[in-house]
């Protein structure tokens, strides 16, 4: 086996520590130092850091096939890494180790791999909710008084743009907005902030709703018809999705509650709220 110098330097110090500990703890940790440092699995957590590092992605795992474990000198090992983001997204790159030394001895690897493609925000799914806010709140956003003036001010400032995506939870509305091709991500917090995010383009048609069709009332309603029709206190709703698939082509809202796999669905505008289980669909209005 030919070391890296870093390889050098660790094997050292597992050579003092056999002293202190037993052969088979030792064995394992020469094993996991093995493994860390075979040729794929160092590609690996160079693109890991990265992606992480110069792109800003949220990496889940990196996965690089065929497991090669070492190059020979003045030569490339080719392999295909499937990566993972933490978004659900994904991407197969492929990638190379090359050793362009000519020393038997020590590798000094270099490595490639394809930059990840572009976030098309229109259909990625929207980051987590950064304000935890509990629906019983006082300044819950599932509350008319408390959502209508925010709604007011983003149709103010966004009058032109159509609404691809959103998500109101308690604390925040998370909305993704197009117009002339171009889309940006929009947060406002229940304290009244808002924030936009820089235009970014994207191709092909969407689905989409005009503010005219937000309609605070109806979130509101519907939280209230999940309690006195499903029993479900407004203190278990997590979250309103809007919905642009809905059968028939309509739009509507997807109500997430804070646990179980129980949801609801209704029209954008509150009729046909419906509940779906594991037991199928039931008609609540």
């Amino acid at each position: 086996m030919r070391w890296t110098r870093c390889q050098l330097t660790v094997a050292a110090a597992m050579a003092g520590a056999i002293v202190l500990a037993g052969c088979g703890g030792v064995r394992k940790d020469i094993d996991k130092i093995n493994r860390s440092n075979e040729a794929y699995s160092e590609l690996q957590s160079f693109i890991q850091r990265q992606l992480t590092t110069k792109f800003h992605r949220s990496v889940r795992s990196v996965s690089c096939t065929p497991h090669v474990s070492e190059v020979v000198p003045n030569n490339t090992a080719h392999m295909n890494c499937l990566v993972r983001f933490t978004d659900g997204t994904s991407y197969v790159s492929p990638a190379a180790v090359i050793d362009p030394s000519t020393d038997i001895d020590i590798a000094t690897y270099s490595y490639r791999f394809t930059d990840p493609p572009a976030v098309d925000i229109t259909t990625a799914p929207l980051p987590v909710p950064t304000i935890r806010l509990s629906t019983a709140s006082s300044s819950s956003l599932l509350a008319e008084a408390n959502l209508k003036p925010l709604v007011r001010r983003l149709r103010t400032q966004f009058s032109r743009y159509l609404i691809i995506q959103l998500v109101i939870s308690p604390g925040e509305i998370q909305a993704v907005m197009a117009a002339g091709g171009k889309a940006r991500l929009v947060t406002a917090s229940y304290s009244g902030s808002i924030t936009a995010g820089a235009l970014t383009g994207f191709s092909g048609s969407r689905n989409a709703i005009a503010f005219s069709q937000f309609k605070p009332a109806v979130i509101q309603h519907l939280a209230g018809q999940l309690a006195s029709k499903a029993g479900v206190p407004p203190s278990r709703i997590s979250r309103f999705v809007l919905t642009n698939s809905l059968p028939d082509g309509n739009s509507g809202w997807t109500i997430y509650l804070t646990s179980g796999s129980t949801r609801f669905q209704a029209l954008v505008l509150g009729q046909q709220l419906t509940e779906i289980s594991t037991a199928g669909r039931k008609a609540l209005n």
